[in-house]
């Protein structure tokens, strides 16, 4: 009989015994994790070309152009509201400039000048209709009546006088018009 047949035909001892079951386990361990190694290989490699391929695949260049392309007309309309927006700001500009130069401020200007002066001229009045009926006995009834149409008078030129300032700061205007107010 050879060697081989002697030692597969001879019991092993216990220590012999683990020692194969633990060479064998080693292979099978080394043999596993070679195996787990390619299947992680293929499987990131599977879902890296199925990205590719959904999101880009070989389309993925002429849809780069595309992109591009539509970035560069969004720009050139995006120039065309820049120099259109310039256009519109002198424009306002020059109305600004036609609106302050235009004789309404002058008129306005006048319009508060006279109102001041009618209501000096009221206080005026009002002290000389004072002055009056100390003089002329007797007198303390129209006194009265005229007092209070010069204070009426007085009080609806402040008010007008106020409108005009108000369309000088662009305020709204009141609903009630203080010019014809009765």
């Amino acid at each position: 009989m050879s060697e081989t047949e002697d030692k597969e035909s001879t019991p092993l001892t216990p220590e012999q015994r683990i020692q194969l079951l633990e060479g064998k386990v080693g292979k099978n361990r080394i043999g596993l994790m070679f195996l787990g190694l390619i299947l992680v290989v293929a499987l990131s490699a599977s879902i890296t070309a199925f990205m590719i391929y959904y999101f880009g695949g070989p389309s993925g260049a002429s849809n780069g152009d595309e992109i591009y392309q539509k970035l560069e007309a969004q720009a050139e309309i995006l120039e065309q509201y820049d120099v259109h927006l310039a256009n519109i700001r002198t424009e306002v500009q020059n109305l600004d400039n036609r609106i302050n130069n235009t004789s309404n401020h002058t008129l306005q200007r006048v319009l508060i000048e006279q109102e001041q002066a009618k209501q000096r001229f009221m206080d005026t009045v009002r002290s000389a209709i004072y002055d009056l009926a100390h003089m002329v006995p007797g007198s303390r009834s129209w006194l009265e009546l005229y007092t209070e149409q010069l204070d009426d008078a007085t009080t609806k030129s402040q008010m007008r006088e106020k409108q005009l300032r108000k369309l000088e700061t662009s305020e709204p205007m009141a609903d009630k018009d203080p010019f014809f107010d009765e």
